[in-house]
This record gives C-alpha cells, sequence and structure tokens, in this order.
C-alpha cells in the first residue's frame, strides 16, 4: 500500500469513527509500526502493524468482529480503521477528552501512560508545524469503509468517487 493511500485511510478512519484525525495522526507518528512485522514488547505481548495494536489487549476484540491478527498485521488499511477504533473507545471512556484517550490508547499504567502523552505531543507539535503535510493530508481521498467507496472532501461536503474498493 502507497504511504497516500494509507494517510487516506487514516483520515478516513478518523471521519468514520469520528475522531480528531490530528490526533491519530500523531499517535500514528508515536507508534510507527512497521508492516507485515510484528513488534516484541517486554511483556511477551506483540504489537502489530503500523498503529502497534498489541495481541493480549485486543485478541478477544478481534476475534468479536472476526478480524484475525494476520489481517491486522498485513492490512495496513485495517489496521489504521482498528486502531481508530481503539482510539474511539478510549476517547468515549475518557468523555471525549483526547490527551486522556492517547494516553489510554497506550497504557492504563503510570508512569507508561503520561510518558506516552508526552511523546505523543511532541509529534503533534511536529505535525503542526508541517503546513505542506497538513495541506496534502487534508486534499486526500478517504477512504469509507461502509460504502466501500473512495470518497473526496471538498469544502466540507462529501463527493463519492467513481472508484471503489
Amino acid at each position: 500500500m502507497s504511504e497516500p493511500a494509507f494517510y487516506s485511510c487514516v483520515k478516513g478512519a478518523a471521519e468514520y469513527y469520528k475522531v480528531p484525525s490530528m490526533a491519530l495522526l500523531a499517535i500514528y507518528a508515536q507508534e510507527r509500526g512497521s508492516s507485515a512485522r510484528t513488534s516484541d514488547n517486554a511483556n511477551r505481548t506483540k504489537d502489530y502493524g503500523r498503529f502497534q495494536i498489541n495481541d493480549a489487549s485486543w485478541r478477544q476484540y478481534l476475534a468479536e468482529h472476526r478480524i484475525s491478527l494476520d489481517r491486522v498485521l498485513k492490512d495496513n488499511c485495517l489496521n489504521a480503521y482498528v486502531g481508530a477504533h481503539i482510539f474511539k473507545l478510549r476517547y468515549a471512556t475518557c468523555k471525549s477528552d483526547v490527551w486522556c484517550a492517547i494516553g489510554l490508547y497506550h497504557s492504563a499504567n503510570e508512569p507508561y501512560r503520561s510518558s506516552y502523552v508526552s511523546n505523543v505531543y511532541k509529534k503533534y507539535q511536529a505535525i503542526q508545524k508541517d503546513r505542506e503535510f497538513l495541506n496534502w493530508f487534508r486534499s486526500l481521498a478517504v477512504y469509507d469503509a461502509s460504502s466501500g467507496k473512495w470518497e473526496y472532501l471538498i469544502a466540507g461536503a462529501g463527493h463519492a468517487a467513481t472508484t471503489s474498493r
């Protein structure tokens, strides 16, 4: 999957789950997992794909939604949507407090949570300074998982693309 297509999935996932896209981008900038590779953790769990979906924390959730860890690992767009849904669940728990949700995306335990928030905040600041990237990101089409279509958002209105996945 190309980088523009992946970022389109990130943008579409944020819109689909109604979470702040800049927060989701900052989480991804911190996680920066690799496509089709796992990362081993000190506690003997593994993180999968670009959004580093933890196998121990999310195995049951994925099973309930009939999503295999292999798919989470290999399908970058699905990985972005799963990451966005996890963030959405944390966002709801935190009553729309974005920094609380970002911390819980990583860990329920201190000092890990606060350290993660601090690192994500630095990534967020870097993203905000990169005007060229922000303009490019805002111009991307988004993939709508519910319709299976790409949409281009122009002046706040959705326009269905002629292509579908």
